[in-house]
């Protein structure tokens, strides 16, 4: 039996993964978070903050995990920009925290870091590969490169068996509205269900993001897990380039009134990648992993999600 921990297990993505993780019957799986109250059916959840070194490290002598999904993060820019002194406390001190709770109980756990696309240095467009340079653009992205940091210098020191994802953009059902695409959708559905007016205000629709169903990011995660060795980089990415533009233009073809749109000035970001495309051949060639979901597909679940959530989560 793998003893499994996913830390942030009240995530988006934690949520998605740990549906695949459950249903392997010989694992056992943990889960932090520091909701409270939080659940998750047949996990062990201990409600922990991850800035808290003695915590972390009390539960790591309870848990030993054979293998550690490090999931626990701020994952927003524009929250980031706001908050960046929280932002580096939480993604760089609380995975100080978790590797150094993991080398003293459980040295041999195989530990995957969630890291970000965002740490690469933007270019004209042309995708970006794992061995791309890195030039973090916003306080988010210079929170995960440290990490990686850490991450490799403990395999250096001590051996840890620690390796990256550098997740692209990725959606679905169940998204924080604080994301771009889920931010859509839930516009859509209170328009749609008469809760705000006809309008959608936008940010920066020339963007371009590859994005990525958050159901493959989970199967994604769960076969690289297994797999990767110490010190390893894999993009997480579907290999495919979206404008923000054409998100919008699918979800208001799916629109069941007529919508306008307007741009709002504080949604657009101090500093933006203009393109973020991955390469995703290293994944591809090494662990045969594509996108088994179509991109309309996904928008189309995000909508629905959000349509039925509408009269009971009406917003800021």
């Amino acid at each position: 039996m793998s003893r499994i921990l996913v830390t942030g297990c009240s995530g988006f993505l934690a949520s998605h993964l740990l549906k695949r993780l459950l249903a392997e019957e010989r694992n056992k799986i943990f889960g932090i978070t520091e909701v409270p109250g939080f659940t998750y059916p047949d996990v062990e959840v201990f409600q922990v903050d991850i800035r808290r070194r003695d915590d972390i490290a009390q539960m790591l002598e309870i848990i030993r995990p054979d293998v550690t999904f490090h999931l626990a993060a701020v994952a927003n820019v524009g929250f980031a920009w706001k908050n960046p002194e929280l932002t580096y406390d939480v993604n760089f001190m609380g995975t100080s925290n978790l590797l150094e709770a993991l080398q003293a109980s459980a040295p041999d756990s195989r530990l995957l870091l969630m890291s970000s696309a965002e740490v690469y240095q933007p270019t004209g467009g042309a995708p970006f590969s794992e061995t791309s340079p890195i030039a973090p653009q916003n306080p988010y992205a210079l929170s995960k490169t440290a990490m990686e940091m850490l991450g490799q210098l403990y395999g250096r020191v001590f051996g840890m068996k620690a390796f990256t994802v550098r997740a692209f953009n990725f959606t679905g059902p169940g998204q924080d509205r604080k994301f771009v695409a889920s931010d859509f959708a839930s516009q859509v559905a209170r328009i749609e269900r008469g809760e705000m007016p006809p309008v959608i205000r936008v940010g920066n629709l020339d963007a371009r993001r590859d994005f990525s169903d958050v159901r493959d990011v989970a199967r994604f995660l769960q076969v690289i897990a297994a797999g990767a060795e110490a010190g390893e980089v894999f993009n997480v990415c579907s290999g495919r380039t979206y404008a923000i533009r054409s998100i919008l233009d699918i979800l208001l073809a799916q629109a069941r009134v007529a919508i306008r749109v307007e741009v709002d000035p504080a949604r657009f970001r101090p500093l933006d990648n203009p393109v973020l495309s991955g390469d995703a051949t290293r994944m591809r060639r090494r662990f045969g992993l594509a996108p088994e979901i179509p991109f309309e597909r996904t928008l189309l679940d995000l909508l629905d999600h959000w349509r039925g959530k509408a009269s009971e989560d009406p917003g800021d």
